[in-house]
């Protein structure tokens, strides 16, 4: 029998094994954890195995180089995939891979990336895995996919389609913490279902680290069935049951929750204005009647951003219900967190989280030198949690240059600045996830940002602010304002002047 276990010290066998014939999903939430993982995993394998890599998000040598020479499979055969669009990438490797001598009896490692993997290749995906899980059973082989960056559609699909699936496991960080959630596997050891668990990174690769302290025994409450709510969260709706007990003040109910032991409150989030007092609250409760308690917040107006988000999880909330959730869904949220406990490291004081967790009180076109101050002190505020950002490099089209760009832009957020750095305008989106770029475009452009630029490039912080062109204390052409987070008006634009520009009728006529 053929059987391969990723080695991740602490995992138990049952959520790690594979079987002969299997084939398994992992999906990652960054390109380098999926490097990681692969590497980690041929290294763990013994000389007796024979392994074939197949890597469609990079260079195999690249996953491999790393491996001791006396570490790994005695056989490993490398392959790599040009890039090219999912459906065709699908299309490839159910072609391609049955075809290649010396896969039998062997693991199967294939490292793609995630892009693009959305309903529209679900059809193309279930017929892949049916078939390549008839093709794995008859050549007695096992084949693992790590992918990285899925989108939410992706494991929503494989969930779907779990008949032709082995086991799917995902990597993704919640709370501060990067998570391994195994959402089923099975082996000789038999089948299991949803498992959490956290995974550490200890520079040289992961491992699984032991379950949380419990603090012994789960306390015997006898409030476990009841929830303490503001009024407001049921927009309208009637109480779910007997047990809801509702609150018109949340002074009120801050009060009548410092009695509970393990029920659940709610309180309604009506803006960004109310963030910081919400957090508050929610750092006293939690602090005071300890992880069993269910603190749920149920945004009631639109507008909660990213980081607004993870302050709120990060003060003691389980769990952040979205604007626009449809009432019956949110109470099936409600109830799947019943028996949870909290296991976020609770700061010393709210305060620290408040200064992590907020952008700079600035905003606007910024000199290079200032520029690269402010996108390096909000990166830096922020490590470690799971606030991202955005720093693009942007195109202008080649009729536009830099300053026209600038002028375009309405920037009304704090943290979300821009410059001009060696004739190359620059934009940073604080808290922007990767796949709400074009979206926050959209938003921070006057005019359709395809009219403006002919394209974007996302870069790394770390990486361009180090470069001659950020020590410029040039002044740009509209200057940002920076404000003391206590006289700081409103989150609104600010109208900039109309300034005349002079255009010379051979310009025109050069057009036409």
């Amino acid at each position: 029998m053929h059987a391969s276990t990723p080695v991740l010290p602490g995992l138990p066998d049952r959520q790690a094994e594979m079987r002969t014939g299997g084939l398994y999903w992992l999906a990652c939430e960054s390109p380098d954890t999926a490097d990681r993982l692969c590497t980690q995993l041929l290294t763990s394998l013994p000389s007796s195995a024979r392994a074939l890599l197949v890597n469609a998000a990079g260079a195999s040598h690249d996953l491999v180089k790393a491996i001791p020479a006396e570490r790994g499979p005695g056989h490993l055969t490398l392959f790599d995939l040009p890039s090219m669009s999912p459906n065709r990438m699908i299309q490839a490797l159910r072609q391609d891979v049955p075809r290649v001598r010396g896969g039998e009896q062997a693991l199967w490692l294939i490292r793609v990336p995630h892009k693009g993997w959305d309903e529209l290749v679900a059809q193309s995906l279930a017929l892949w895995c049916s078939r390549a899980q008839d093709w794995l059973r008859s050549v007695g082989s096992t084949l693992l996919v790590v992918g990285d960056t899925p989108p939410p559609a992706l494991v929503d699909i494989l969930i779907r389609h779990n008949d032709n699936l082995s086991g799917l496991a995902q990597v993704y960080v919640a709370q501060g913490a990067r998570h391994l959630l195994v959402h089923f596997w099975s082996n000789e050891s038999g089948v299991t279902g949803l498992h959490d668990f956290h995974l550490l990174d200890e520079g040289s690769g992961f491992r699984v680290s032991p379950r949380p302290d419990d603090d012994g025994a789960a306390p015997i409450a006898n409030d476990q069935r009841q929830v303490l709510a503001q009024t407001a969260v049921l927009a309208g709706e009637a109480p779910p049951t007997a047990q809801w007990q509702l609150f018109d003040d949340p002074y009120a109910l801050l009060e009548r929750g410092m009695d509970a032991q393990a029920a659940t409150v709610i309180f309604a989030l009506n803006g960004s204005d109310d963030v910081n007092a919400l957090a508050t609250r929610l750092y006293q409760l939690r602090s005071h009647c300890g992880r069993s308690v269910r603190l749920v917040v149920r945004e009631m107006l639109q507008g909660l951003r990213q980081h607004e988000e993870q302050l709120l999880l990060a003060s003691g909330a389980n769990l952040v219900v979205p604007h626009g959730t449809p009432f019956l869904r949110f109470l099936t949220l409600v109830r799947s967190i019943q028996g949870h406990r909290w296991q976020r490291p609770l700061a010393a004081e709210p305060s620290t989280l408040l200064a992590r967790l907020q952008p700079l009180q600035v905003r606007g076109s910024l000199s290079p030198r200032a520029f690269a101050a402010a996108v390096k002190k909000m990166t830096d505020n922020t490590v470690g949690t799971e606030v991202r950002h955005q720093l693009l490099r942007l195109q202008p089209l080649p009729t536009l240059s830099p300053s026209v760009v600038l002028q375009q832009l309405q920037l009304r957020r704090y943290g979300d600045i821009a410059c001009i750095a060696g004739e190359v305008p620059y934009l940073f989106l604080f808290a922007c996830s990767p796949s709400l770029v074009e979206a926050a475009l959209r938003n921070v452009f006057r005019l359709p940002w395809q009219t403006v630029l002919g394209g974007f490039e996302s870069v790394v912080p770390s990486q361009v602010l180090a470069m001659a062109q950020f020590q410029s204390d040039a002044v740009a052409e509209v200057d940002a304002t920076l404000l003391d987070p206590v006289d700081a008006p409103p989150d609104v634009e600010a109208l900039r002047p109309l300034r005349p520009q002079s255009i010379s009728l051979q310009a025109l006529e050069s057009r036409q």
